[in-house]
């Protein structure tokens, strides 16, 4: 029998614009010898993601470790190459991104070459997977009327679960998320995002007031690095507490969940280390009685791992849909059914074809990474 040997990866910072912003992301391209080519994608994230680290870091550190390797020994090669250099390149963001990436291709290369999707072969449970609402405008930028109007595609397809920003202006954001919650039916659910903005003292204060209007979760009010300081909130908070986008491998959520105690848990196969590791994470964190609530901010290959991460661990109940990306995302993969119009009863499917299930339209891609390249000349 031949063995399928991975021939290249390519890391292709992109520049593609939303109706939200123009944004950057970061895709690799990863093909055997026979020609198959994997997608993998890292997370975003407004700034954390810096696609020419990310791209130099693929080029540097894991493309030459793994080219010529054998695919079926590939992703086990890919951790040998974190072991060894956590104590240099580190292994948490452009580290942890980047190796999330190229573990998403390389899963989304095993199932083309055997023929299944990703979730079909680690266990499939559900064939779709109820989304909410990710909403990227703050609070206090604009009032209730407004909010509602950004939302209200959503709810018409059956959402009912949305995820807000609070900023700086946090007392106005609270002004403005008690007028959104009165028009709001009582069967929305409201999840607040702090962007890891405020101190401990701020953080307990708000949750306070976040209590009184009946808010799901409250998701990085401090930074995600200060374990005692999400301690101190989640011991206060009469909400539960959300973290997740920021653990780059199962264990950093174990620490987070035995040290502070929250009590939701968002894994990101674009972050954390590929579909394995955000799998792992959730499977932890339902073990300990945590919610999972998966993130996802990113083009199609995010939202493809991260559907079949949901799909493939039963308790896994939601994945985020940032609904100001849905332009984007039908236009780079316009097949793959990402569309806000795609969403059905509140659930978004989860592809079923070989590996991630979608198609890529690679001009598209070569186009956006054109002009990423040119901005930055």
């Amino acid at each position: 029998m031949t063995t399928v040997r991975i021939r290249s990866i390519t890391p292709l910072p992109l520049r593609l614009t939303t109706d939200y912003s123009t944004m950057t992301c970061f895709v690799v391209r990863v093909e055997t010898d026979e020609g198959l080519v994997g997608w993998g994608e890292s997370c975003d994230c407004f700034g954390i993601s810096h696609p020419a680290v990310l791209a130099a870091i693929v080029d540097d550190v894991y493309g030459p470790a793994l080219v010529g390797v054998a695919l079926d020994e590939a992703r086990v090669a890919l951790e040998r190459v974190r072991t060894a250099t956590r104590r240099t390149l580190g292994d948490q963001f452009g580290a942890a991104q980047s190796r999330s990436a190229i573990a998403i291709a390389l899963r989304d290369l095993e199932g083309k070459a055997a023929g299944r999707s990703i979730s079909g072969m680690l266990g499939r449970v559900k064939d779709s997977v109820r989304v909410y609402a990710g909403n990227s405008h703050f609070l206090e930028t604009r009032e209730a009327g407004a909010h509602l109007e950004l939302l209200a595609p959503l709810l018409d397809r059956g959402v009912s679960i949305v995820k807000l920003r609070i900023g700086l202006d946090w007392r106005n954001a609270l002004r403005v998320l008690a007028d959104l919650r009165a028009e709001l039916p009582e069967t929305v659910e409201i999840t607040v995002d702090g962007s890891e903005f405020f101190s401990v003292a701020e953080s307990i204060e708000i949750a306070a007031r976040l209590g009184a209007l009946g808010v799901g979760w409250f998701e990085e009010p401090v930074p995600a690095g200060r374990l005692g300081a999400i301690k101190r909130v989640v011991e206060s908070s009469p909400v539960p507490v959300a973290y997740g986008e920021h653990f780059f491998a199962a264990e950093y959520a174990l620490d987070a969940l035995e040290i502070t105690g929250l009590s939701v848990v968002q894994p990101d196969a674009s972050i954390c280390g590929g579909v394995d590791e955000a799998r792992s994470m959730a499977r932890a964190a339902l073990g300990r009685g945590a919610r999972v609530v998966v993130h996802l901010h990113g083009g199609p290959v995010t939202v493809a791992a991260n559907a079949h991460v949901a799909a493939s661990v039963e308790g896994v109940e939601v994945l985020e849909y940032p609904f100001h990306l849905s332009p984007m995302l039908e236009r780079v993969a316009p097949a793959a059914g990402f569309g806000v119009s795609s969403i059905a009863d509140g659930r978004l499917a989860v592809p079923s074809g070989p590996g991630l299930g979608i198609e890529v339209d690679e001009s598209v891609i070569d186009e956006a990474h054109r002009a990423w390249k040119e901005q930055s000349a």
